[in-house]
């Protein structure tokens, strides 16, 4: 993993931060996979620290839980719950924990509702955030995310969906033609 848990942001990053909007205080989570922040929204009960734990045992790092400080599309965890995370059933822990992160990706978590298999064009010009609708409690959830940073660092190359694409590829190769 590039990135490196800390207190404290660098300096340059904490310059970068001074200089931004006023700061939003969100109920979301927050997690951060090689310098990827992804920001975990929906209402109480949708499954944002559920998925944020999975996501941290994936190998994501914790930015924050349940209270998260938004600026412009940096985001940091509220001070009084910096490093800790519910987990129901065992109870609130602490662990390592990232300072800040710039995040590049939103999911707002959905129960229940049907998610589109191709999304319409999901990426906020301004920031540059990528937006995705998921089921938290979805298997493959963390799959989605992880594939989704994968696009977004050009690892990976979207065809068509959120990233507004049109090439449309037919779900089989075409036969060929016999002469």
């Amino acid at each position: 993993m590039t990135q490196s848990i800390s207190q404290n942001p660098d300096p340059a990053h904490r310059l970068c931060m001074e200089d931004m909007a006023p700061v939003q205080s969100i109920h979301a989570s927050c997690a951060s996979w090689e310098g990827l922040g992804v920001i975990l929204t929906g209402p109480s009960g949708c499954g944002k620290s559920s998925l944020l734990l999975r996501l941290i045992d994936a190998g994501f790092a914790l930015v924050g839980d349940d209270q998260i400080l938004m600026e412009q599309e940096h985001a940091r965890p509220a001070p009084a719950l910096a490093g800790l995370i519910e987990i129901r059933g065992l109870g609130i822990v602490r662990i390592p924990h990232l300072s800040a992160t710039r995040v590049v990706l939103q999911i707002d978590l959905t129960r229940h509702a049907p998610v589109k298999r191709l999304p319409d064009y999901a990426i906020d010009p301004k920031t540059g955030i990528w937006h995705l609708t998921l089921d938290a409690f979805h298997a493959d959830a963390v799959a989605r995310i992880r594939s989704t940073l994968r696009c977004i660092r050009g690892e990976f190359t979207l065809l068509c969906g959120v990233n507004g694409g049109l090439e449309v590829l037919p779900p089989f190769p075409l036969k060929r033609e016999e002469s």
